[in-house]
């Protein structure tokens, strides 16, 4: 799979596929934007247009209500409240609109109220009315009151039939101008649902119309089919914040985008929905065509595109490629036939002019090759016999700065153990004896590590807090810092484990770095001891210290060897103050184990 992948024909193929690929994407992606936006525009201009032909409906119904409630309140009958008159005149009317009129009535200044009508409530034409009922207090009554002049109520619960209403009214005057009364002309909300139960919207549109408290008064969703007392709350009334406008939500479980407009006549909001995937009806038909006419034209595409890769790169790459193997199989002869003048013969012609000047110089390689060959046996002699002398010098000194250290303590304290047993002091001898046998095993790793080198598992170091001093040493001279180094109990510290003393010696240098980095001291003091099973480090210098509460210590590394030493299970106090130095006072457990 991988020389497939490695393959010029097949990158090439791949890459030409992925461009094709992502191209096409681009064009279908800005495709269905451009027709989104089209569908969508279409839709809106469709929803204003229903929306105006609608509001003007509604106007014009309201309208013809005032029209009719003026002329009535002009008639003698009724501003001089003749009832026999009025009867007939009101039941003649109501009849002549019962789609949507209930009852006509006047309720006079001194609280009579005549009404007549038809429907539900109405016996003989004449409805029933609760004791003590007194027109006046009614909000239609109020509302006449407040507007002086023709308006249209709030729904109410009518009095003579528990069902939501809304009133016409307009006040009445006399011949003199004197106010007689209210004339009011009851609309039940069928009659309102009637104005718009008959609209045909496209696409399957439904129209809406609310009240200004977001009431739901009538909608081509759920017809109201019998007397209602309650109305609801249009669930996606938040999302209405203009006098005109348009947003996309779910209604009656389905996706909808619905345009609204404030009705000017009665303030009331009018709005139209359209199910979202018939308005994207059209996009998503004419993009699937377009995505299939891209399939088709990618497949045709890339079959033309591969037969001219194949004519044009990968059969003369095909070629040159064949030769390169005869030559890698042993054929040195074989050389790439030139035909034409393109490209690819430019670079056959170079590359046998090339394998002629390999050839050449493989020829002359091989006799360098023999000659460095003796010289590298010769070398290779001298320097065994060098690493022989080197590791017979390293055998010498070790032996002479271990074994020797240890035969001499060995030497001395025999010379104590006979004094001590000429004096008949036990303590004394058994102490020398224990310093006898504690050299003789030490004596004895020394020998190992001498023996066997440097990479044996948990190495001794001679003198480890002497070595650590010296390198310390060395690099502060760097900077002319002279270094103050104590310490005691070194045997033990010698003892420690090969990890623990890489930790420490990588814990002091990198304190170390940060003095020549940041300190401008002169002088370091280093003390090392062993107390109690821990190792206790103090180092300290005389620089210039810095703010360690105010001042962002990451930037002098000090949270770095804080973590170092936490991993060590550790302890550490930090002290230093500007122009009074830095000092570490650490304390590290012997038996650790490395985090």
């Amino acid at each position: 799979m991988n020389w497939i992948l490695r393959s010029i024909k097949t990158k090439l193929t791949l890459g030409v596929i992925s461009a094709v690929v992502v191209l096409l994407a681009v064009l279908l992606i800005m495709s269905y934007t451009s027709l989104k936006n089209y569908s969508l525009n279409n839709a809106l201009e469709l929803s204003e247009t229903i929306l105006n032909d609608t509001d003007s409906k509604i106007n014009r119904f309201f309208l013809e209500i005032d029209y009719l409630a003026d002329s009535l309140k002009r008639n003698s009958s009724v501003y001089e409240v003749k009832p026999e008159n009025m009867k007939e005149l009101f039941i003649t009317t109501v009849y002549a609109r019962n789609e949507y009129l209930r009852a006509i009535y006047l309720g006079t200044d001194e609280g009579e109220m005549y009404e007549w009508g038809v429907g539900e409530g109405f016996i003989n034409n004449t409805p029933t009315f609760p004791e003590g009922y007194d027109p006046r207090v009614r909000p239609w009554y109020k509302e006449a009151l407040e507007t002086s002049g023709f308006a249209v109520s709030e729904p109410y619960i009518y009095a003579s039939i528990n069902a939501l209403g809304i009133t016409c009214v307009t006040p009445v005057y006399d011949s003199s101008d004197n106010f007689v009364g209210v004339l009011g002309l009851d609309i039940i909300l069928q009659g309102l649902a009637s104005m718009i139960k008959d609209l045909q919207v496209q696409k399957q549109g439904k129209v809406i119309l609310l009240n200004q408290k977001f009431e739901i008064l009538a909608d081509q969703f759920n017809e109201y089919k019998e007397n209602i007392t309650q109305l609801k709350i249009f669930e996606n009334s938040n999302l209405i914040t203009n006098s005109q406008g348009y947003f996309i939500t779910e209604l009656e479980n389905k996706k909808m985008l619905t345009s609204y407009k404030t009705i000017e006549s009665t303030g009331g909001i009018l709005l139209v929905a359209i199910p979202y995937g018939v308005i994207m009806e059209f996009s998503n038909q004419t993009l699937a065509t377009i995505l299939l006419s891209e399939i088709f034209l990618m497949f045709f595409l890339l079959a033309s595109l591969t037969f001219l890769l194949h004519k044009i790169i990968t059969e003369p790459l095909d070629k040159m490629l064949s030769v390169m193997k005869e030559i890698e199989y042993g054929n040195v002869d074989a050389r790439i036939i030139i035909k034409g003048d393109d490209e690819f013969a430019a670079l056959g012609r170079l590359f046998n002019q090339l394998e002629d000047i390999r050839r050449e110089y493989t020829v002359s390689m091989e006799k360098e090759i023999s000659i460095r060959t003796k010289k590298i046996t010769t070398l290779q002699q001298e320097n065994t016999r060098l690493r022989i002398i080197e590791e017979k010098e390293r055998i010498f000194a070790n032996l002479h700065d271990s074994l020797g250290a240890r035969l001499t303590n060995i030497f001395i304290s025999n010379n104590v153990a006979k004094n001590a047993s000429d004096n008949n002091d036990k303590n004394m001898l058994n102490d020398m004896h224990y310093r006898i046998g504690k050299n003789v095993s030490q004596g004895i790793k020394d020998l190992k590590e001498i023996i066997f080198g440097p990479e044996l598992g948990d190495r001794v170091i001679i003198d480890f807090v002497k070595l650590l001093g010296f390198n310390i040493k060395e690099r502060l001279k760097l900077k002319s810092i002279n270094l103050i180094l104590s310490t005691n109990n070194n045997e033990e510290i010698n003892l420690l484990s090969k990890t623990l003393r890489f930790e420490i010696n990588n814990l002091l240098q990198e304190i170390v770095s940060n003095i020549l980095k940041h300190s401008e001291a002169d002088t370091v003091s280093l003390d090392i001891k062993m107390i109690d099973n821990k190792i206790k480090i103090t180092i300290k210098d005389n620089g210039i210290g810095f703010d360690y509460h105010t001042n962002n210590v990451t930037g002098f590394g000090i949270k770095s060897i804080i973590n170092r030493i936490n991993r060590l299970n550790g302890d550490v106090e930090l002290k230093s103050a500007k122009g009074k130095g830095t000092s570490f006072k650490i304390l590290i457990p012997i038996e650790v184990d490395i985090q």
